[in-house]
């Protein structure tokens, strides 16, 4: 799930899809996520939580975890399990789980 970014707002692994089947789609890429200059609040709560070790999957958990926020907006430890399918072998799932609680309360 590293490689995940959202297509018209939708996760997408963008590792196995091909370009050309996108169109005119609108991508956001973790660094679009960024408004005005201010990180988005996703991104803050990885921070605030220290959840990055390696960093290899962060990116796509950040994307997973946009996109759960947008559906979601007070999402339940079951929602996050569910919609959190990248696999991290750093082991900071709690960390994970605790950002996106503190993102949706902010």
């Amino acid at each position: 799930g590293a490689c995940t970014v959202l297509v018209d707002g939708q996760p997408v692994r963008s590792c196995v899809t091909p370009v050309d089947s996108l169109g005119k789609s609108k991508i956001t890429t973790m660094s679009g996520l960024v408004q005005n200059g201010k990180p988005h609040k996703v991104q803050e709560a990885f921070i605030a939580e220290q959840v990055p070790q390696c960093g290899y999957c962060q990116s796509g958990m950040l994307m997973a975890a946009a996109d759960l926020l947008a559906r979601k907006p007070k999402p339940t430890d079951d929602d996050i399990d569910q919609a959190i399918a990248n696999i991290c072998r750093c082991g900071t799932y709690q960390r994970v789980k605790a950002a996106i609680h503190r993102a949706a309360n902010a």
